[in-house]
């Protein structure tokens, strides 16, 4: 075993298991970026740390009561701490709360068509459907006391709010639970308790760099903070395990044309602030970006590793698609847009997205752990990047890019 790859595991074990859970505001958020920046410095690279300010948010309890009876709820990530009664106001579709009356001293409970998704936090800028930003828009004007939410999947009630621009208290349970309020809410009201902590909090974008002879540059990527209860193994422990290898790897050969630019982003989870602030100081050395490579979710057992190409050359093209056939396991895939790629895509970098399919309801889950992810799995995606990085020395920019058409 190379030391590279025994490298990409004492990252994963170390964001995985010894530093777990990282949410933005919290002191494993923050030990977490040390971390990574003790390997950006460790390995020679210039550091620059973006900090922004994030709520550091926790949850104590939640209690919802109905009936008589507690009853299994928890509170929706960033939720406002509230303790109200009031009779409980259902609704199934965005045009039955439409056309619903002033619902101040109620509970809304939602479920159904406006319960099937997570909501696109408020402020999220990159993707936000039309009919969760109306939902939203039309709660907040309707102005409930709480709001429950149904989680459509049997025996879960995972968080369907994460936003801490939406001021109404809310929680989420399990469609077990919402079926027995829904079968005689007419006949009680209910309780909601939700006893939560939100204080001014911080966290960092950290940026490594190493020169090359010019100006043009290949950028690397991934995010390393997680949503609340989870330890992020596969999200995305996986892709920073991969990230702070290379950077270890390629900071030790001294036969490289081009810089790099390493980026472990914060806050990915959470409204893409770090990608926003990102792009307020450095948007204009995109200009000399080859590429971009972005690490997110990649690695497990049972999943297979893809790649795709987004806003590059048909040579860059033909050029990656020659590399993948030694790569017989990895899928060449469709676009996408969810992750910090599409930070360097919009802004006309030909952007390379790895992450891989597999167990879909491990994200975001407290069982995101370490024993659905394969070593070597993450090792050929390590492995498929360098090759990818060492034959873009002594190309450029023109090349990398899709050309214009001609008018």
């Amino acid at each position: 075993m190379s030391t590279f790859q025994e490298g990409v595991m004492d990252h994963f074990i170390m964001l995985s298991e010894k530093i777990g859970c990282r949410p933005v505001g919290s002191k494993a958020n923050d030990a977490a970026a040390d971390y990574i920046e003790k390997i950006f410095r460790n390995a020679g690279l210039v550091v620059e740390k973006q900090e922004f300010e994030v709520p550091a948010w926790h949850l104590n309890e939640t209690n919802l009561e109905f009936n008589g009876e507690t009853l299994e709820a928890k509170g929706n990530n960033f939720s406002e701490a509230c303790e109200v009664s009031g009779e409980i106001v259902p609704f199934c579709t965005l045009e039955e709360l439409e056309s619903s009356s002033y619902l101040g001293g109620n509970i809304a409970f939602l479920y159904g068509e406006l319960s099937k998704e997570n909501y696109v936090p408020k402020g999220f800028t990159i993707y936000n459907p039309d009919h969760h930003q109306k939902t939203l828009k039309l709660l907040e004007e309707k102005n409930p006391s709480a709001i429950i939410f149904v989680r459509m999947e049997k025996g879960e009630n995972l968080p369907i709010i994460n936003d801490w621009d939406f001021s109404i208290p809310s929680l989420t349970i399990s469609p077990e639970v919402g079926l027995k309020i829904m079968n005689d809410y007419q006949r009680s009201s209910a309780t909601c308790k939700i006893h939560s902590k939100r204080n001014k909090g911080w966290t960092k974008n950290i940026i490594g760099r190493k020169q090359g002879q010019g100006k043009e540059k290949i950028i690397l990527a991934a995010h390393y903070d997680t949503v609340f209860e989870t330890n992020g193994a596969y999200d995305n422990a996986s892709g920073i395990a991969i990230l702070l290898s290379l950077v270890e790897e390629i900071s030790r050969r001294k036969d490289w044309k081009v810089g790099f630019e390493f980026i472990a982003f914060s806050s990915e989870e959470y409204l893409g602030l770090g990608d926003e602030y990102y792009l307020r100081e450095h948007k204009g050395s995109l200009e000399d970006a080859i590429l971009a490579l972005n690490f997110d979710g990649v690695g497990q057992t049972l999943g297979t590793n893809n790649i795709t190409l987004m806003g590059g050359s048909d040579e860059l093209e033909i050029y990656l698609r020659n590399i993948k056939r030694e790569f017989p396991a990895v899928q060449w895939t469709l676009p996408w847009y969810e992750s910090n790629h599409y930070t360097f895509f919009s802004n006309g970098v030909p952007s390379i997205p790895f992450s891989s399919s597999g167990v879909r309801d491990l994200i975001h889950t407290k069982d995101d752990t370490i024993q659905w992810m394969n070593e070597s799995k993450l090792n050929e995606v390590r492995v498929f990047a360098l090759e990818i990085i060492e034959g873009l020395q002594g190309k450029s920019n023109v090349w990398t890019r899709k050309k214009q058409a001609s008018i």
